[in-house]
Order: structure tokens, then C-alpha cells, then sequence
């Protein structure tokens, strides 16, 4: 907050500030994962794990959701990508995001 002024909500640019940030979703990897935000990587690795061989292809699972759960676990085990992720949720990890 700067002089009764909060710019927390508000997102900048070349053109400085335009609007107020709309609402993320940066919950969906984590409960794909049925871990919570604070999960170690430990538990990421075995939460995938498990999932993935539950959902896997060859295991009579579903192909999409298999790859939705690879696509959570590649997310959120770099650590980089997670930040991004839990800052801006999924539209943040793609190219050109927000």
C-alpha cells in the first residue's frame, strides 16, 4: 500500500496499471494430484506416483487424465514453473501469458 493507494490489485506494464487481476485457478494441479499447496516434492513424486499408475494407458485408465496428472506433476516439480503456477495458475504457464 503507498499512500492509501494498494498495487497489489492492480497489474502493471508499459502503460502502467490496467486492471484489477481477475481470479486464478492455481488449485487444479494440486487436487489432480490430491496434494495440498504445501506438498514437498517427496510427496509430489509419490502422489504422482500413485496416480499415474492408477490412471495409466496401459493399465485401463484414461488417457487424458493421464496426461493431465503428468502435466500437474511436470508443473509443480520444477520449481520455477510452480511459482508461475501458483502466482498466476494455469494461463500464467502459457506462451505468451498473462
Amino acid at each position: 500500500m503507498f499512500g492509501g493507494f494498494n498495487f497489489d490489485n492492480m497489474q502493471g506494464g508499459p502503460g502502467g496499471p490496467q486492471r484489477a487481476n481477475k481470479k486464478v485457478n492455481n488449485k487444479r494441479y494440486y487436487e489432480l494430484l490430491e496434494v495440498n499447496q504445501n506438498a514437498t516434492d517427496a510427496e509430489l513424486k509419490k502422489a504422482y506416483r500413485k496416480k499415474a499408475l492408477k490412471e495409466h494407458p496401459d493399465k485401463g485408465g484414461d488417457p487424458e487424465k493421464f496426461k493431465e496428472i503428468t502435466k500437474a506433476y511436470e508443473t509443480l516439480s520444477d520449481p520455477d514453473k510452480r511459482a508461475v503456477y501458483d502466482r498466476l495458475g494455469e494461463e500464467g504457464l502459457k506462451p505468451g501469458g498473462p
